[in-house]
């Protein structure tokens, strides 16, 4: 399997060799509803709409608006499980917060180390 990447303004995206997503975010950068729906899309080219696992790096993410949080939660069909890996307590909190409101129909964790977070991931390639 070959790795491809999207880079979009808020964000870098890629497939990596073992069948993850994997996500980076600007740093400190807000990201909207707009930002979502191009992650959503990109996901789908780079999977071709097949649902995979994603990995999500939070540590120097922005704050995410309620309706770019809201996009996540209503198309999962992207995404077979999520990782998000924290690295500080801020990151912990808003990725705890956006699991406990938003109660995701896919399996989620949060990590503190990427490599166990792909080791995870792993488990629900499709």
């Amino acid at each position: 399997m070959s790795t491809a990447e999207i880079t979009g303004e808020k964000f870098r995206i890629w497939l990596r060799a073992d069948g993850i997503a994997e996500i980076t975010w600007a740093p400190h950068v807000p990201s909207g509803i707009e930002d979502a729906r191009a992650v959503i899309e990109a996901m789908r080219e780079l999977t071709g709409g097949t649902a995979a696992p994603l990995l999500v790096h939070t540590t120097d993410a922005g704050p995410q608006d309620r309706a770019a949080r809201m996009e996540f939660i209503r198309r999962q069909d992207v995404v077979a499980a999520v990782a998000l890996v924290v690295g500080n307590p801020l990151s912990r909190m808003m990725a705890t917060f956006f699991i406990n409101v938003s109660k995701p129909d896919v399996p989620i964790r949060l990590f503190e180390d990427v490599d166990a977070a792909a080791d995870w991931l792993r488990g629900h390639l499709v």
